[in-house]
């Protein structure tokens, strides 16, 4: 853990500096907030049914950048190689890289979630029926993100068409991930809670837990040019 813990501290540091990921993921989403806000103008009856679709089409887009950064910025300085020589285990590399691509990704959902509230009026209240329910949704989307998005990254910075081979990955991976916290999120605002949609939760903790799992085994074969 201590291991994984240098690997977060490390990577939050560079992008601290650089805001690179951040600013690109964050404005990324926010542009395709407003698309779909001038487009559709959804009215408040229509938000539950179309409003989830809205936010993680924006939430996944936007996390594709961050995914992709997530391994490149090793390649590209070299750093991989001082991470293959330093006394650690290699799958806590994976556990460090997922952990702060995790928390990159809550950094720009979050801001992005309140926009879309603004944007959408989107009524989040009574908290304990709407908000929190909604914010669990995320955490576990989040997670379930950066689990796989770790891993395919590994195998698309090896590629010269990276840029197309993280998507063309990542997409269909992703699907019951997708899928789970749409239906979720619709729930969430309809203020039915996650009680109703407790076969999607359910869904989403065994993706996570899965591609956790599968991301930590072969994670130390992916490093190996």
């Amino acid at each position: 853990m201590r291991q994984a813990a240098w690997i977060v501290r490390k990577d939050l540091q560079h992008e601290l500096r650089s805001r690179e990921a951040f600013l690109s993921t964050l404005l990324f989403a926010v542009v395709v907030l407003l698309i779909f806000a001038f487009a559709f103008d959804p009215g408040p009856a229509d938000i539950e049914r179309v409003g989830p679709g809205i936010l993680w089409s924006a939430l996944l887009f936007a996390a594709v950048l961050a995914i992709g950064r997530s391994m490149l910025t090793e390649r590209e300085d070299g750093a991989i190689d001082g991470l293959l020589l330093a006394p650690m285990q290699r799958s806590s590399i994976y556990v460090g890289k997922a952990c702060a691509l995790l928390l990159l990704l809550l950094s720009t959902q979050l801001p992005t979630l309140l926009l879309f509230v603004v944007f959408f009026d989107v009524p989040v209240l009574p908290a304990t029926t709407r908000l929190v329910p909604l914010l669990s949704v995320l955490l576990l989307a989040s997670t379930g993100l950066a689990a796989i998005g770790t891993t395919v990254s590994a195998i698309a910075v090896r590629s010269r068409s990276r840029e197309l081979m993280l998507p063309v990955l990542l997409f269909p991976l992703v699907s019951p991930l997708l899928l789970a916290a749409v239906e979720s999120t619709s729930a969430a605002l309809a203020g039915d809670g996650l009680s109703a949609v407790s076969g999607w939760i359910r869904l989403m903790l065994a993706f996570d837990a899965i591609y956790l799992g599968i991301g930590y085994l072969t994670f130390p074969a992916l490093l190996e040019d």
